[in-house]
């Protein structure tokens, strides 16, 4: 036998479900008008800073910046250790010639390496060249060496530079 109570349980229950129901759909129809905004924005792009830094762009402008400083470091210490008689008429032209020719030469060199755990490779040669001749040129050493030896190795590397790069660029194509 069912009595008043058993049948009215199930009524009040299924009432408190749909009063339950239409408070749960208040709350979150209310919390996600609150949460959406009035206007709308765009989305917002992040940029990957990996790709920036391995852009092409990126890499063409460090190169330039390597070359121009090479350049700038080539051409002053040409300036300062040739004689005042120049092999085009003006001693400023060719320390510029000088410069570029031999940075250009550096670049293919280095680019070109592919034994860089050998620390007599071509490329690193290039390299230990070349921070001997900025060391020399921002005089660091002449305390130590004194002028005349400083300028005078100075004077010796740039012109064994055109040679060795020469040298090197025949044992790379020689492989």
């Amino acid at each position: 036998m069912i009595t008043a109570q058993q049948t009215a349980k199930p009524k009040t229950t299924q009432r408190t479900r749909k009063t339950q129901q239409k408070k749960t759909t208040r709350k979150t129809s209310m919390a996600k008008k609150s949460v959406t905004p009035k206007k709308k924005t765009p989305p917002v792009t992040t940029i990957d800073m990996a790709d920036v830094f391995t852009s092409g762009a990126t890499k063409s402008i460090v190169l330039l910046l390597i070359i121009s400083f090479n350049v700038v470091v080539l051409r002053n210490s040409f300036l300062l250790s040739a004689p005042p008689m120049g092999f085009s008429g003006d001693i400023k032209i060719d320390a510029l010639l000088y410069g570029l020719a031999i940075s250009v030469l550096m670049v293919i060199i280095l680019f070109h390496e592919d034994q860089w755990k050998n620390a007599f490779c071509p490329g690193a040669i290039t390299l230990y060249a070349d921070t001997l001749i900025l060391i020399l040129y921002m005089k660091w050493f002449e305390f130590i060496l004194g002028k005349w030896l400083s300028m005078w190795l100075l004077s010796g590397l740039l012109i064994a530079m055109p040679v060795m790069g020469l040298f090197i660029m025949v044992i790379m194509l020689k492989k």
